[in-house]
């Protein structure tokens, strides 16, 4: 287990929203030639629409990971932290 693939995420920021509003991860593409095409594409389709996308390098377990005994997810949970100043 264990085993990892590089990924890459094509990010978009809106800029009036805040907090975790602002950030979404919009795909993941394989190669980093595809997500560089696509966020020019994006960059350039929605420029004047108060957004703008980047692209991350990223790792994808395809067979999941092992957690440590300690780790106890719950099931369908999400964990979007504070941003510092929000609470």
């Amino acid at each position: 287990m264990d085993t990892e693939v590089h990924v890459y995420a094509v990010v978009r920021v809106d800029e009036y929203s805040s907090g975790r509003d602002a950030i979404t991860v919009k795909e993941v593409l394989p190669t980093m030639e595809e997500a560089e095409k696509e966020v020019e594409r994006l960059n350039g389709a929605n420029g004047d629409r108060g957004c703008y996308y980047f692209w991350q390098t990223t790792r994808y377990f395809p067979e999941g990971r092992a957690l440590n005994k300690d780790d106890t997810p719950s099931e369908h949970s999400r964990h979007i932290p504070s941003l510092p100043g929000s609470e």
